[in-house]
């Protein structure tokens, strides 16, 4: 192994672990959109989809705080997924799951590019947008570098700057009375006869809203009394987000007069700030969003970077990848692999002609697609460390049960029908991601190094 120090532990604490938790899902960037696509998908119930997808997610994260309890690892489901079922499993699990981070760093590249090209557009000035990703990429790496400490602040304070703007306007809207001054009211939680297979669609589009909770678990190395605080973190993560997803959907559904007049709005939040606020609530509200969205890349470079770095130190590549920089204390090997890889991802969209908000929905949606899959593999390997440790409880077992049920449904309405083109292309490169992880599992240096590898043999950390 390198000469090169470890992960500063004890520098992350309750409040930057869950803002890294709540930062991967950017809330306030995706609320300023999400609720219009899902008001075309469900109509006027899109804040019932929301509910019941929080409720889906909150069951999915038990598997992750079982197993976080237990260990303590940048690794996250390699150390999760590895002792339960072996470094296969593990590595199979921590493959997709790096994937996942990867890809949505590059789709928040792009998307928080196209906030600012929208104010660059605002303000009469043309600059493309592939320039205002490639900033926002370095403005990633340069803080990747630096202590965690730094990061998860950072996120802190931009997520909460943020969603104090967007609550301002669910206020004033609710104070006004919604659409013409009357339209509070709990309709938008009911089906109102949407038929329960169309809500279902719903509950899987906004599933992948609340992806990226267990991020913080990738900081199990740098957080003070990580068995505790990280599961915390999670479970107050999903409740922030969910909470902010379910409010804001709600008030931007009563803000218009129909679910079609919702949804033939690209940005309503935008649109609504302007309407009931003041015009200039309007940018602000575009602010917010990016200032969401900076959160939002970082949180999921920090969480890239350390699984891979986690890897490598456990066998997985060239030792130049468990670098760390002295000063720092940052995975800086780790971190120049995930830069370019992240960069080389959202290139091809730049160069082809592909809108920004186009570019962030292809790569999201093959994240997506992938980070389900990894949740299955976690509630499988979550259930299974349960019965070895003969923790067995009912509760325990039966919550464990149903979040792989709920894993199986949403896998199940996800790939079958396969989507329409070009979504179908998110699918096919999942599929090809997780072909090329386990053929990497077929070489036998790796296999002997992972297998070698004192994080399976080793008690679970204190």
């Amino acid at each position: 192994m390198l000469d090169s120090p470890s992960l500063r532990a004890g520098s992350v604490r309750y409040a930057g672990a869950t803002a890294s938790a709540v930062g991967i899902q950017a809330p306030t960037a995706g609320v300023t959109f999400l609720p219009a696509l899902m008001a075309a998908i469900v109509g006027e119930a899109g804040p019932l989809a929301f509910l019941l997808a929080l409720l889906a997610m909150l069951l999915v994260s038990y598997s992750f705080i079982v197993l976080a309890a237990d260990f303590a690892s940048a690794g996250s489901v390699f150390a999760f997924n590895g002792r339960a079922l072996g470094y296969g499993y593990g590595f199979i699990s921590a493959w997709m799951l790096l994937g996942v981070y990867i890809a949505y760093s590059s789709s928040i590249y792009a998307s928080n590019a196209n906030f600012l090209e929208s104010l660059a557009m605002s303000a009469h000035v043309a600059i493309a947008w592939p320039v205002f990703a490639l900033l926002f990429w370095a403005l990633a790496m340069l803080l990747a570098y630096r202590r965690i400490s730094l990061s998860t602040m950072l996120i802190f304070a931009l997520e909460g700057v943020a969603i104090v703007l967007v609550l301002i306007v669910a206020v004033v809207v609710l104070v006004k009375g919604g659409s013409g001054g009357h339209a509070v009211s709990a309709a938008p939680f009911t089906l109102n006869g949407l038929p329960v297979a169309t809500l279902g669609l719903g509950v899987i589009f906004a599933f992948t809203g609340f992806s990226g909770f267990e991020v913080s678990a990738t900081l199990g190395e740098e957080t003070w009394r990580p068995r505790r605080v990280i599961p915390v973190s999670m479970i107050a993560a999903l409740l922030v987000s969910g909470g902010i997803y379910v409010v804001m959907s709600w008030v931007e559904t009563i803000a218009y007069p129909s679910a079609t007049a919702l949804a033939s709005q690209s940005v309503p939040l935008v649109d609504i700030a302007g309407r009931y606020v003041t015009p200039a609530m309007g940018t602000i509200i575009n602010v917010a969003a990016l200032i969401s969205g900076i959160g939002a890349q970082l949180a999921t470079v920090n969480g890239a970077n350390r699984l891979l770095y986690a890897l490598a130190r456990d066998g997985f590549g060239p030792r130049w990848l468990s670098a760390v920089n002295r000063h720092e204390r940052s995975p800086v090997g780790a971190l120049a692999v995930v830069g370019v890889v992240s960069l080389v991802a959202v290139v091809p969209f730049m160069l082809n002609g592909t809108t920004p908000i186009d570019a962030f929905f292809y790569l999201a949606t093959y994240g997506a697609d992938l980070i389900i899959i990894a949740y299955l593999l976690t509630s499988i390997a979550a259930l299974a460390w349960s019965i070895r440790r003969r923790q067995t409880g009912v509760v325990r077992v039966t919550g464990l049960v149903a979040a792989i049920v709920v894993m199986a449904y949403i896998i199940k309405g996800t790939v079958s029908p396969i989507p329409a083109p070009p979504f179908d292309l998110c699918i096919y490169a999942a599929g090809i991601t997780i072909a090329v992880g386990m053929t990497l599992l077929l070489i036998p240096r790796l296999r002997a190094n992972l297998s070698r590898s004192t994080l399976f043999a080793a008690a679970p950390a204190d």
